[in-house]
This record gives C-alpha cells, structure tokens and sequence, in this order.
C-alpha cells in the first residue's frame, strides 16, 4: 500500500495482542495484502514477553503503514481492547485477535458496504472457523444453530434480525465493528471492565438509540481460530453467570429482545457445559466448577435433560469419548489452554 493519505481512514483495523507469536503471522500474511489506503491497521502491543514485538518491527519493514503501539505494562485484555478502540483514527473500528483471520479478499467487500452505509452503528460481519492453523477458505466450517448464513448484506434498524444472524457470536471480539465516534461517547467505559464482554457492552451502547442503524456483511469475512482441548476460566462463570449480566443489560439499555436472547442462553450454557465436562475428566482438570454450572442453569427444565445427565458421566467414558473425538479431526490427544486470562475474582 502506498503513503496513507491525510484523509480519515474509513476503517481501523486493531490488533489487540499479548504474547501472539504462534499465530499472528498467520493472521498479517492474509491481512495486509488487502489494505489500501481506506484502512488503518493499529497493532497494541499489550507487553509481551515473547517474539512479538520482533515480528511486528520485520513487517513494518515490508508494510510501514503499519501503526504499532507497545505497552509499557500489561493493562489486561479488556484495557488493551479499550486502548485499541479509543486509539483508532479511523470512522469505523474493527478489533481482530491475533489468532483469527480476515479472510481473502474479505476486506474489499466490508469496506465496500461501509461506503455504502456511513450511517451504520454497528455491523456484524459473516463468520466461519478454522481448526488450529489458517490454510484456506475451503477448510473452514460454519456454526450450527444459531448463526445462519446470510443470504445477502442486511441493513436493518430491527434488534431481533440482526441477532437471528449473529447471536451465537454476540460477545465475541472479531467479527463485529463499531462506529468510532459512538464509541468515544460512552461515559466511563472502564466500568465495563472484568465483565468478560467488554465488547458486548460496548456494543449495545452504541444502538441504545431505538433508530440506531445495524448491518449483517456478507461473507465470510472472518475466520475464528479453534485452538486447544480447555479454557483457562470456569465457562459457568463467563459463559453462564456473566454472559447472563450481559443479557440483562442489553434488553434494558438497548430494546433487545429477552425471549430470543434467553432461548440462546440457555442453549449455549448446555451445549458449553457438556463439552467442558467431558474435557475436564477426560484429562482431570478442574477449572469448571459443577456447582456453578447448576447454580446458572437450575432454573431451566431444558437443563435437566440437556446437561445434568453428563455430570455423571465417569472420567473414563469420558476420555474414550474425546479421544474418539480428537482422532475424528485428525488431531492427538494433548491438552492445553489457551493464554492465561486474569479470573474475575469476585464471583
């Protein structure tokens, strides 16, 4: 890409990373061929420990437009997500975790529907997944209920339409972008923090409006990175007792639909704790605690039938099962967990 120009960029695209050495070449060697001069890419350096910061200085060579920020300490995920939100120079604002992907010549058409519609609040962009390494489109998946494909580019100011195509990602950080400007009018966006959704709640405070403009891009646009057997985080805590907060907040500050949003709910802390309980005794973890996963879904008939039954599964069932699994996708069987995340220590 030539010299950026002295215009506003129409879209930032950060970076948020800590300790990304394994995958983030994987995301810049697909990313940056498609920059042009509309978009800037924000790399936020949250401190890392490891080659990082090298890797970046041996793109900007190649790619100088490329704007790096280097923390001088950790300020945590969501201070990092933050940083990189209120830095970004451009209208709209993306953040991609170092290990997911924009995928080919995605980037083209998410700028070509910003163009078309300066007037957007938020946009969901259409999302698939990738098993441990990018190698391609044609090895991706697609998620299965609650995220269908989207027939075309949608432009609604319809709440529950724009959940019925993104709702399985609602919270997750890559594939949702922002209006800058909605985003530096939230008054102290820092009370948000240790909440897990930082991005959701940034989100929904920017669609409070009841007019508020909501667009579904495309795609697929991004690809997400599945990686590892556990989390590092009880998914009763996140993914149950404080994705339920986020709910809450969504339907009282932003209109949001409570049935639809309830439905998926308890649909997801289900689905989430089956897979973890069979994880955690396959290879005798214990970061899910049994009793939080009854404590966030005992008020559901559909949990009785749907989960309680697998916490009774005896750990040796359950390590034939993920082996079964794991040979299924061609992978061993290792357990490991992702990057460590600070644990919100008042639950």
């Amino acid at each position: 890409m030539s010299e950026m120009q002295n215009a506003q960029p129409l879209l930032t695209v950060a970076v948020p990373t800590y300790n990304g050495s394994k995958t983030i070449r994987n995301m810049l060697d697909i990313l940056l061929p498609q920059v042009d001069e509309r978009v800037e890419v924000l790399v936020s350096d949250n401190c890392s420990t490891d080659e990082t910061p090298q890797i970046i200085a041996e793109y900007r060579e190649k790619y100088p437009f490329i704007r790096y920020v280097r923390n001088e300490k950790n300020l945590g995920a969501d201070g990092n997500f933050l940083q990189c939100a209120m830095l970004a120079s451009g209208k709209f604002v993306m953040l991609i975790s170092d290990d997911d992907i924009i995928i080919e010549n995605a980037l083209l058409n998410i700028l070509t529907f910003l163009e078309s519609n300066p007037d957007i609040c938020l946009a969901y962009m259409d999302t698939v997944a990738f098993t441990d390494h990018y190698i391609g489109l044609e090895h991706t998946h697609g998620y299965k209920p609650y995220l269908p494909p989207l027939p075309q580019d949608i432009l609604t100011t319809n709440k529950k339409e724009f959940l019925h195509y993104c709702l399985r990602l609602w919270g997750f950080t890559s594939c949702y972008i922002w209006k800058s400007s909605l985003i530096r009018q939230i008054e102290n966006p820092k009370q948000y923090f240790n909440t897990y959704f930082l991005q959701a709640y940034l989100s929904i405070l920017c669609v409070t409006n009841p007019k508020a403009v909501l667009g579904c891009i495309k795609g697929p646009c991004i690809a997400i990175g599945e990686y590892g057997v556990l989390g590092n985080y009880d998914v009763a805590i996140v993914e149950g007792i404080n994705y339920h907060r986020m709910i809450n907040f969504a339907v009282e500050k932003a209109g949001f639909d409570r049935k639809q949003l309830e439905k998926y709910y308890i649909w997801k802390i289900c689905y989430l704790g089956r897979i973890v309980v069979i994880k955690q005794r396959a290879v005798n973890a214990k970061t899910t605690k049994v009793s939080n996963l009854i404590r966030c879904t005992w008020k559901y008939p559909y949990a009785w039938i749907a989960l309680y039954p697998f916490l009774m599964i005896p750990a040796p069932v359950c390590r034939f099962i993920l082996k079964t699994v794991r040979k299924i996708q061609g992978r061993d069987f290792t357990s490991y967990v992702n990057r460590p995340t600070e644990l919100n220590k008042k639950n």
